[in-house]
């Protein structure tokens, strides 16, 4: 997945991130006390930038970072840079761990050490400095941990081999949901691959669920935990268990260096395997 940039950044010192952040923090509280906390995010970042422009700092918005593999593109767009600085900014009650993954994310499709998250949302302006400690090369090294994985259907290999040629071209640690999407755009795109699937409580039809195929009868889900989640698997048996037309998942965790595949079936399909 090459990575097309608008702006090439450079990875800057501690102390130049220091000097542009002390003005950068100014201005961030000088707007939070002009115009509060219950404002839209693109009104602080727009107002952010004017202030920051006013004291001289070179100020870009919004710029667009582009993602593709074959036919397959994203496009990300970056908040705010100011004099080769990254900041994220948000609008809302506390930080979680996702706004830090979301960052560190954007800092490594810029290959850069230093972002900085901005939240307007809280009392005063928190500002919350993330240290992308990966370099390219790290990122491609992968280890791969098949735990209980088999081959379903002929499309099961295609699936796992695909993932692996993503990473090797574009590495690990970016977003769980950028491999996901580059996945199911692969498989046909959401039109062909994320299908609505019914959900039966014995002959009852509750509804339909979107699950990811990559064929007929068996699908994928892809997360990014980085710690062991055993109960995730046991909602993946009763999703199973509800889905009569799926006789199986193929779990892809992407834990940072390690990929870990994990095979699910259905307890029928289980018992034909046993029997052979």
């Amino acid at each position: 997945m090459p990575i097309h940039r608008t702006l090439e950044l450079q990875s800057i010192s501690d102390k130049a991130f220091a000097e542009i952040d002390e003005v950068v923090m100014r201005c961030a509280y000088a707007s939070q006390n002009h115009f509060g906390r219950l404002f839209d995010e693109r009104i602080y970042e727009n107002d952010l930038a004017s202030r920051l422009r006013a004291h001289g700092l070179e100020v870009h918005t919004q710029v667009p970072v582009k993602v593709s593999h074959g036919s397959f593109e994203k496009t990300y767009f970056l908040d705010l840079v100011v004099n080769q600085m990254l900041y994220e900014l948000k609008v809302v009650a506390s930080l979680l761990r996702e706004h830090d993954a979301q960052a560190l994310n954007y800092a490594m499709l810029q290959n850069i050490r230093l972002v900085k998250l901005l939240n307007f949302g809280e009392s005063e302006v928190r500002g919350k400095l993330l240290r992308n400690a990966m370099g390219e090369p790290e990122r491609h090294q992968p280890t791969m941990r098949k735990t209980g994985w088999r081959p379903l259907g002929p499309r099961c290999t295609e699936l796992i081999e695909h993932l692996k040629e993503l990473i090797r071209d574009r590495g690990t640690h970016l977003d769980y949901r950028l491999y996901n999407e580059a996945l199911i755009h692969h498989f046909g795109g959401e039109a062909n691959c994320l299908l609505r699937t019914e959900m039966m409580s014995g002959d009852l039809i509750l509804g339909t669920h979107p699950v990811p195929h990559h064929d007929v009868e068996h699908g994928f889900i892809v997360t990014g935990f980085t710690r062991p989640q055993p109960s995730y698997r046991e909602h993946l048996e009763v999703l199973l268990q509800h889905a009569p037309s799926l006789k199986g998942m193929q779990w892809i965790n992407l834990n940072h260096f390690r990929l870990e595949v994990t095979t699910i079936q259905s307890d029928f399909d289980k018992r034909m395997g046993a029997e052979e």
